[in-house]
């Protein structure tokens, strides 16, 4: 075998435990989104949140929206986990 060619195989052997060790520690990251948005106008006003979370192996998700217009006002939301 050449030389580069031992030096790559040393290098992914090198590498490979720590990959392997380290992509679930990875994957057990914390994340967190939110997002929201308003407008008013001549037509109405309405305004919606999107939150979601996971942490610790737990997910969840919660969307509310709300409207006012000149035809009446309305809501909606949703809320979704799992552990």
């Amino acid at each position: 075998m050449p030389k580069k060619t031992l030096r790559r195989f040393a290098l992914v052997a090198a590498i490979a435990p720590a990959l392997a060790f380290g992509a679930p520690a990875v994957s057990m990251a914390d994340a967190y989104y939110g997002s929201e948005s308003s407008w008013a106008g001549p037509k109405g006003a309405h305004h919606c949140e999107v939150h979601s979370k996971a942490k610790d192996g737990k997910s969840w998700y919660s969307k509310s929206c709300t409207h006012a217009g000149k035809h009446g006002a309305g809501s909606s939301s949703t809320v979704s986990g799992a552990h």
